[in-house]
């Protein structure tokens, strides 16, 4: 494999994918954020790069792979943060309004 295209070494890789697979469990684990369970999953996906590295479409299959991968997770986040949003906003009206109706009664 061309150093200039991967120019980490698989040792390293490995230790990279092991600890930001962690990480990415432990985060969708305390928040339930899909797309952190997508990159637990594209992250150690990178590691297939090594079951054919001197074959150009293996090569390509995977960066692409890859990129659909972040892509969905991209999508997912973006999704995810706007239902988020959207939510607090309507927790925050109904909170004003019980505060409202209480202040009136009084």
């Amino acid at each position: 494999m061309d150093p200039n295209q991967f120019p980490i070494t698989q040792d390293k890789h490995l230790i990279f994918c092991i600890l930001a697979t962690l990480l990415f469990l432990i985060q969708f684990i305390r928040t339930k954020r899909l797309y952190q369970l997508i990159m637990a999953i594209a992250v150690p996906a990178s590691l297939l790069i090594y079951v054919k590295p001197d074959d150009p479409k293996w090569y390509y299959g995977v960066a692409v792979a890859e990129a659909v991968l972040l892509l969905l997770a991209l999508i997912l986040n973006i999704i995810q943060s706007v239902k988020a949003s959207k939510k607090e906003k309507a927790e925050k009206a109904a909170a004003e309004a019980a505060k409202a109706a209480a202040e009136t009664e009084e």
